[in-house]
C-alpha cells in the first residue's frame, strides 16, 4: 500500500513535465519582455502615441479612429506611474510577453509537444512586426492578444465539446471590437471556416447566440458614440481607403506577410497553412486554414494594410510547429532548427524596433536590403515610416515655442497653434504642456471633434500650410520660422510656421471646412 504522503513516481514525473514545460513557454516570453523594457526610450516618441496620449485626456466612449478599450488603458497607467516612457510602454510590452506565452500555450493545446511549444513561441519572438507594434503604445499592441484568446476559445470547442465556450468566445470578441475593430474580420473567417468543414455543427448551438448578443452588449456604447457623431469612423474608414492607404495585389501583399512575420518562419506558418488542409492529426483544425484564407482574401480585396492580418499568425505557427516536430525526429535537428529560427530574429530583430543608433541602422538597411512597406501613399525619407515617426516631435514643440515666446505678452494670452494633423498636436499638446505653450487644434480626425478650444482666431500660430492658403483667412500672414529634422517622415520636415492675425471670419464658423478624418 502506498503511503499516502509519498507521490507514485508517475505523478511526480507528470508535474515535472509541466513545470518543464512551463519553462519552455516562459523562455521566449521572457526574452521578448526582457528585450522590450531594456529598449524601452528607443528613438522617443511616436508620433501616433503622442495622438493616443491626447485621447487619454480626453476619455470618452469612441474616437474617430479606434474604440475606447485602449485609450482606457493609456489614461489608467498614466494616472498610475505617470507619463515616463516606461510607464507609457509597459502595457505593450506586457502584451508582447502574453502574445508569445499564448502562442505557445495554443500550439501546446493543438496538440504540440516541448520542441513544437518553444518552435511557435520562437516564431512569435522574432517576427519584426510583433516587435514593432509592442515597443510603443497602440491599439495594435493589444490586437494580437484578443485574436489568439478567440482562436484558443474555438479550439478547445473543438476539442472539449462545450458549447457555453461560445459566451467566453463573445465576451473576447467584445472586448477586443472595443480595443479594434478589425478583429470582426477574424470572426466572420472562424464562422466561414467552421461553415466549410464538418465542424459546422457546432454552430448550430443557441449558445453562439448568447456569445453574439454579448459581444453587441459590449459595443453598444461605443455604437452609441457612432451614431450620435454622424458615424465618424465609417467616413475615416472610407477616406483612408481612397486618400491614404496603397493597395497591394496578393504576390506583393504575400511578400509583405513573409518580411513582417520574420523571412525564415515562412517555413513554419507556411507549413502551418498546408498541414491545416493536409495533415491527419490536424484534420479538425482545418477550419483555421479557410480562416486564414478567408482574411487574407478580404484584407487583399478591400486594400487593407499588411499589417492587417499579422495578428491571425500565431494558430500558423501553432500549425506548423506540430509537424516540424514531428518531421525533425532527432534532438539535435530540432535545436539546429530553433537556434537558426532565433538566430536569424536577431538578424532581423532591428526591422522591427530601434535596437541600433539611427546612422547604425541606416548601414544595416543598406546591408540586408529589407525595407518595409508603410502602405500609405506618402514619400517617406532615409528612415521607413515606422521609425521615422519617432522623431524630431520635441524639437517641433521647441521651434514653436520660440515663436510663441516672440509674441507680445497680449498676443500670447489670445494665441493659439494650429496643426495640420494629430501627431503635430499631439507633440504640442504633450511637449508643449512643459514649456508653457498653448494647446492645439486641428482638423485631424478626434482633434477636430474637440473644437477650437474657444480661440477666436485673433491671433494664431500655424503649422504646415502655405501663405496664399492662409490669406484666404487671414488679412495678415507672417512666417515665423521653420521645423526641420533630417529623419522625420518627408511630409512632417521642413515646414513654415506662421503667425496669423485678423481673421476674415470666426474661427468657429471655418472650423467645419478643416475637417479631415484619414
Amino acid at each position: 500500500m502506498l503511503d499516502p504522503q509519498i507521490e507514485p513516481s508517475h505523478t511526480i514525473r507528470s508535474s515535472w513535465m509541466l513545470r518543464l514545460e512551463n519553462l519552455v513557454l516562459l523562455i521566449p516570453a521572457a526574452i521578448t519582455l526582457l528585450v522590450h523594457l531594456l529598449a524601452i526610450n528607443g528613438y522617443g516618441i511616436h508620433g501616433d502615441e503622442l495622438y493616443y496620449l491626447a485621447c487619454s485626456d480626453h476619455l470618452d466612449s469612441g474616437y474617430v479612429d479606434q474604440p475606447p478599450l485602449s485609450i482606457l488603458l493609456l489614461h489608467i497607467e498614466r494616472a498610475a506611474f505617470g507619463d515616463s516612457m516606461l510607464s507609457i510602454r509597459l502595457l505593450p510590452a506586457i502584451a508582447g510577453f502574453f502574445t508569445v506565452l499564448l502562442t505557445g500555450l495554443l500550439a501546446r493545446r493543438m496538440g504540440a509537444g516541448l520542441f513544437g511549444q518553444l518552435l511557435a513561441g520562437l516564431c512569435s519572438l522574432v517576427a519584426p512586426v510583433y516587435l514593432a507594434i509592442h515597443h510603443f503604445f497602440s491599439m495594435n499592441a493589444f490586437d494580437p492578444l484578443f485574436w489568439l484568446a478567440a482562436v484558443y476559445l474555438i479550439v478547445r470547442i473543438i476539442d472539449e465539446g462545450k458549447p457555453m465556450l461560445w459566451v467566453w468566445f463573445g465576451l473576447v470578441m467584445g472586448l477586443g471590437l472595443q480595443n479594434k475593430i478589425g478583429i470582426v474580420f477574424l470572426g466572420f473567417g472562424i464562422f466561414v471556416g467552421l461553415l466549410l468543414t464538418k465542424q459546422r455543427r457546432l454552430l448550430f448551438s443557441r449558445w453562439v447566440w448568447v456569445g453574439a448578443l454579448l459581444a453587441i452588449l459590449l459595443m453598444i456604447p461605443n455604437l452609441i458614440w457612432q451614431a450620435t457623431h454622424d458615424w465618424p469612423t465609417l467616413e475615416w474608414i472610407a477616406n483612408a481607403r481612397t486618400q491614404k492607404m496603397v493597395g497591394l495585389s496578393l504576390p506583393a501583399f504575400l511578400k509583405e506577410q513573409v518580411f513582417l512575420m520574420q523571412p525564415l518562419t515562412v517555413l513554419v506558418w507556411g507549413t502551418g497553412v498546408i498541414v491545416l488542409f493536409l495533415h491527419p492529426s490536424l484534420t479538425r483544425f482545418r477550419s483555421f486554414g479557410w480562416c486564414y484564407l478567408t482574411v487574407l482574401a478580404v484584407f487583399v480585396l478591400q486594400g487593407g494594410k499588411a499589417y492587417y492580418l499579422t495578428p491571425i499568425y500565431p494558430v500558423l505557427f501553432a500549425a506548423g510547429a506540430i509537424a516540424i516536430e514531428r518531421w525533425l525526429g532527432p534532438l539535435w535537428k530540432k535545436t539546429v532548427f530553433a537556434a537558426v529560427v532565433l538566430g536569424t530574429g536577431v538578424l532581423t530583430a532591428p526591422l522591427g524596433m530601434p535596437l541600433l543608433p539611427v546612422e547604425s541602422f541606416l548601414k544595416y538597411q543598406d546591408i540586408i536590403r529589407l525595407r518595409p512597406s508603410s502602405g500609405e501613399k506618402w514619400v517617406e525619407g532615409k528612415l521607413p515610416s515606422f521609425f521615422a515617426n519617432f522623431f524630431g516631435w520635441k524639437d517641433l514643440a521647441a521651434t514653436v515655442d520660440t515663436v510663441y515666446r516672440s509674441l507680445p505678452a497680449e498676443d500670447q494670452i489670445k494665441c493659439g497653434v494650429f496643426c495640420q494633423n494629430y501627431m503635430q498636436a499631439g507633440a504640442i499638446d504633450f511637449y508643449g504642456a512643459q514649456m508653457g505653450l498653448p494647446r492645439a487644434i486641428a482638423g485631424h480626425n478626434n482633434y477636430w471633434l474637440w473644437g477650437t478650444r474657444g480661440y477666436s482666431g485673433e491671433v494664431m500660430i500655424v503649422l504646415g500650410s502655405n501663405a496664399r492658403d492662409l490669406q484666404m483667412y487671414f488679412g495678415e500672414v507672417t512666417e515665423q520660422g521653420r521645423f526641420r529634422n533630417e529623419y522625420i517622415q518627408p511630409i512632417h520636415n521642413n515646414i513654415p510656421i506662421f503667425v496669423v492675425r485678423k481673421p476674415k471670419q470666426p474661427l468657429a464658423q471655418l472650423w467645419p471646412e478643416v475637417k479631415s478624418y484619414m
